[in-house]
């Protein structure tokens, strides 16, 4: 779920501040688009609310924020496939109410192919890392985005010894999104519904960093994958994934690129370039400005809330956030957490009995 660049939201706080200063006429601009937002409407109430908090950002937490449970993100398997333990949970989350449970990544297709062989010592030893790392807080999510296609039944029984292993805590698995059932495909909705006690469906990147410009998640997309996630993976244990960050694209013909020799003589005789120069070796080198259309696309706090209530209405009770830090804090008076829930300790004895099988 690493989402590494993110656009600048002071236009989306101008705009806020617009809203206040003048509710009507912020309104009939969005119905202008059939979409009205009012800034004083009721908080959208959930059943939980996870936010992602990154190893090395926990100063961007604030046990202001309106969560349920923080999903703290620790440094992915190591080139030496260890798990990294964290820090215990009181170093950073001591005043937090709520659950916090350790999020494993695995950047590497090739290692995760490895690391989840039954026939390797090293499926074994990750397996006791994870449970390890979670001795001081109260679940884990796996969180492993890059895993060979033939790997799948491997990395359901991998889940299946992890969540035996975890005993009462949560297990977690965040999946890619998906509008329709693929065969043999590792994310099977299905499949992992019936083992973890949470999926964190990650309904972002409808848009990517090097495909045509758009929304990082249209509402219709999310629309679609929640109703298929709906027919999957029973409704108490879906978290729809939610992103905070935006995305911009460049128009741009020449751009960081390796080129044939003739093809530069040609950028040098189209763009009029005469200033070339040569280095001590006598390597030519030119400088040259041109203009670039940069397009941008992000969501702000009106967008955040119509998907939310969308999702609300759709009968889904937990949402997830990546990540926190990435947000206008602003979004958060927008949101509230069922209150009668929280007091309520989970029941994980038929999880137990499952793993135990």
């Amino acid at each position: 779920m690493l989402k590494k660049l993110v656009v600048p939201l002071w236009s989306g706080l101008f705009f806020l501040m617009m809203i206040l200063s003048c509710k009507s006429v912020e309104v009939r601009q969005y119905s202008d688009r059939n979409f009205t937002y009012d800034p004083e409407a009721d908080a959208l109430t959930f059943d939980g609310l996870w936010g992602y908090v990154m190893n090395g950002r926990e100063s961007e937490f604030s046990t202001q924020i309106p969560l349920s449970d923080v999903l703290y993100f620790i440094a992915p398997i190591t080139t030496l496939s260890e798990v990294r333990q964290p820090v215990p949970r009181e170093k950073y989350f001591s005043d937090f109410s709520g659950k916090v449970h350790i999020v494993s990544s695995c950047d590497s297709t090739s290692q995760a192919h490895l690391l989840l062989d039954p026939s390797l010592p090293l499926r074994k030893k990750i397996i006791s890392g994870l449970i390890q790392a979670t001795e001081s807080y109260d679940g884990l999510q796996i969180d492993w985005e890059y895993i060979p296609a033939k790997d799948a039944d491997n990395f359901h029984s991998f889940l299946r010894e992890v969540k035996k292993g975890l005993g009462n805590k949560i297990l977690s698995v965040a999946v890619k999104a998906r509008l329709r059932t693929i065969k043999d495909d590792v994310f099977n909705y299905k499949t992992i519904g019936e083992i973890a006690d949470k999926v964190v469906v990650m309904s972002y990147d409808e848009h990517w960093s090097t495909s045509k410009p758009g929304p990082v998640a249209s509402n219709e997309w999310v629309r679609k994958i929640t109703e298929y996630t709906l027919t999957q993976i029973p409704q108490e244990k879906i978290i729809i994934g939610i992103s905070f960050y935006g995305r911009t694209w460049y128009e741009d013909s020449i751009g960081s690129k390796a080129w044939y020799s003739g093809s530069l003589q040609r950028i040098i005789s189209e763009n009029g370039i005469d200033n070339i120069q040569r280095d001590a070796d006598g390597i030519p080198h030119f400088t040259h400005r041109h203009k670039v259309t940069v397009t941008g696309y992000y969501d702000d706090i009106p967008s955040l809330y119509k998907r939310c209530k969308m999702l609300a209405d759709m009968g889904i009770g937990n949402l997830a956030f990546w990540r926190i830090g990435f947000e206008d804090v602003n979004f958060w008076q927008h949101l509230a957490i069922d209150e009668s829930l929280l007091a309520e300790p989970p029941d994980h004895s038929e999880d137990i009995a499952y793993a135990q099988k």
